[in-house]
């Protein structure tokens, strides 16, 4: 039986995880019933809805992991384990390319690669998607490879050959898997903040040029910069609430008990960001805020 402290962390985790699958439900239905009358998506939309489609997974996966590693231990959450690393990868890359997709399609720059991949980026989006899947299954295929052992029925043999497979294990989880992890994590980070760092460069460099010009500050594309940025900017620092705690869970020799208080503490900081940036998305795309509102005032029409 859980304490009073663990019980409260594991309901607002709960509570948490429930708005957040909510909330990419509700984006992949709405984007689900596009798709399916007008036969297409726009291109920022698609991967919209293939990121809600991996948070809305990825949220099941951490509870059910979560909750069946504390009350019911086996073997068998390592396959909870590595479908939530699957759908953990592919959440990062599919949060880095809406960024990098949006960065490019709204900022002003005129450098020639600019344009080309402004040009560019609508074709490249399938592309895209697809890499990010194949790179969420070589992480999944590496994670087998680090857990498949402790699947398996224990080494029979000497002390000296069981010694030296344990010290070849770590030596690989510690210079391959873990660098690999590490890898495959910073650099979608690292894409999505040089693509806030664009925006807001973008953002000013529009202003100076409008006030050059002597023209109103608040046009439309100066609020679509502002609105964007505002977005990502606030996402950046969910963002990082959520990778730091990822990469100190990698690097910890002994990371937290599932059955201490402070593992609950860690996965409802952790999760924040899951819960409050579909939010954001939904309030800031106009065919998401409208299908809301609809839903709001005439739930029997929606």
């Amino acid at each position: 039986m859980p304490s009073l402290l663990i019980l409260f962390f594991m309901i607002f985790f709960l509570l948490e995880s429930t708005v957040a699958i909510v909330e990419n439900g509700f984006i992949i239905v709405v984007l689900s019933r596009e798709w399916m009358r007008c036969s297409t998506l726009p291109h920022g939309d698609m991967i919209l809805a293939s990121l809600s489609i991996s948070r809305f997974f990825l949220q099941w996966a951490a509870v059910l992991n979560d909750f069946f590693t504390y009350f019911s231990p086996s073997d068998g959450s390592l396959y909870l384990d590595i479908f939530w690393n699957f759908t953990n990868t592919t959440t990062f890359w599919l949060t880095t390319w809406l960024a990098v997709f949006y960065c490019v399609k709204i900022s002003s720059f005129t450098h020639p690669i600019f344009l080309w991949l402004k040009w560019r980026i609508s074709r490249c989006v399938p592309q895209l998607l697809l890499w990010s899947l194949l790179i969420s299954t070589l992480i999944i295929i590496s994670y087998f490879v680090k857990t498949y052992p402790i699947l398996q029925p224990p080494v029979t043999g000497n002390y000296s050959e069981k010694t030296t497979l344990e010290d070849m294990r770590r030596k690989l989880h510690m210079h391959f898997f873990l660098p690999l992890q590490m890898f495959i994590l910073l650099i979608p980070f690292l894409f999505f903040l040089v693509s806030i760092i664009l925006l807001i460069s973008s953002l000013y460099r529009h202003l100076g040029n409008m006030q050059h010009h002597s023209a109103c500050p608040q046009d439309q594309s100066m609020q679509v910069h502002i609105t964007t940025v505002k977005s990502f900017f606030f996402f950046l620092i969910l963002c990082t609430s959520y990778v730091l705690p990822l990469i100190i869970t990698l690097i910890t020799v002994y990371p937290f008990s599932v059955c201490s208080s402070r593992f609950w503490v860690w996965e409802v900081l952790t999760y924040a960001s899951l819960s409050i940036h579909p939010a954001f998305l939904i309030l800031n795309n106009s065919k998401l805020r409208r299908a809301l509102k609809k839903m709001l005032h005439n739930p029997e029409a929606a």
